[in-house]
């Protein structure tokens, strides 16, 4: 979404601070060399997560507390760093953040974050309102997210989120993909902070890993709840335990979860002409009947009148957009 390569010379070192700040929150940028700065920025979306990706030759990013104070944010930053030796500073914790490692900003408070060459990260943005988490569980969490036991999963899925980020960010599962994050957010900090509720934060964490597991295998119709408790190292009576725990049902939430993104991706131009058996398979259902029938108990249409619907829709929307102003 951003890349100097677009801009004369001479402009490149302004534009990229206010693409920076745009993208992250108001600081200070200050660019190791504005006459050859280089820098290319992507962001790709999943739902309420997004994905901020940065690329760009030696910066130092400060964002003072009364930046902070006067424009809050509604997000917080988990990064992963990726190319580059990076320096951190953050509610007295100074570190050095090598490529591969992780770290959480609290875009609500001051930090300091640079690094010296050629450098890159992979930022997850999580809303601050989705954790469900006190404030102090998060501050805590926020200053050694390598104690989590779920770091290198959580750090797995923001870098398989960048990486195929352009097919991911527009395929039917998009939105799973950014409730996984959310999900394995809250679990990255909880485990983090660790203290009296560490036992409950193991417990949230394992539904946190279930959940995050059928997400991404929400459109294998082999899964089932032995492959699902096999995958997490428990029986399959603890697996429903921990969902009934946690108040709900395995098999219908799949089927919920599954129903959603079909009705999600019926409403698309490019489902206009695949078959519903097709649409029923893809989305893990074993034939047409039984996806119709799920369908309109959910909906009260069918999947094929859901389509024309939103075929005709789609059809208003282009006419009302192409009559010429009076």
């Amino acid at each position: 979404m951003f890349d100097t390569a677009a801009f004369e010379a001479g402009d490149r070192a302004d534009a990229t601070c206010t693409a920076m700040q745009e993208n992250s929150a108001p600081s200070n940028v200050t660019l190791e060399d504005p006459k050859t700065v280089t820098s290319l920025m992507e962001v790709w979306s999943y739902g309420d997560a997004s994905i901020f990706r940065s690329r760009m030759s030696g910066m130092t990013l400060l964002r003072t507390g009364k930046q902070a104070d006067r424009t809050p944010s509604p997000l917080i930053a988990i990064a992963v760093q990726e190319v580059a030796t990076a320096r951190y500073e953050q509610g007295g914790v100074r570190r050095l953040v090598a490529p591969g490692e992780l770290m959480v900003v609290d875009l609500n408070a001051r930090y300091d974050y640079s690094w010296d060459t050629f450098g890159s990260s992979r930022c997850l943005h999580v809303p601050l309102d989705r954790l469900d988490l006190p404030s102090d569980v998060i501050r805590g969490g926020s200053a050694h997210p390598e104690r989590s036991p779920i770091a290198r999963m959580i750090s797995h899925h923001i870098s398989t989120l960048t990486v195929e980020g352009d097919a991911l960010s527009t395929s039917p599962g998009a939105t799973a993909l950014g409730e996984a994050a959310i999900d394995l957010a809250r679990a990255l900090f909880a485990t983090a902070h660790g203290g009296v509720q560490a036992r409950a934060a193991m417990n949230d964490t394992m539904t946190t890993r279930i959940r995050s597991h059928v997400r991404a295998h929400l459109f294998d119709p082999s899964m089932s709840a032995e492959s699902i408790a096999a995958a997490h190292g428990i029986s399959t009576r603890r697996l429903y335990t921990l969902c009934a725990a946690a108040g709900f049902s395995l098999e219908q939430w799949i089927i919920e979860q599954r129903l959603r993104r079909a009705y999600e991706e019926l409403a698309t131009a490019r489902a206009a002409a695949v078959p519903i058996s097709v649409v029923a398979r893809r989305f893990g259902f074993a034939g047409h009947a039984h996806f119709s029938r799920r369908f309109r108990a959910a909906y009260g249409v069918t999947p094929s009148e859901w389509r024309d619907a939103a075929a005709s829709a789609r059809r208003h929307d282009d006419t009302v957009q192409r009559e010429p102003e009076n």
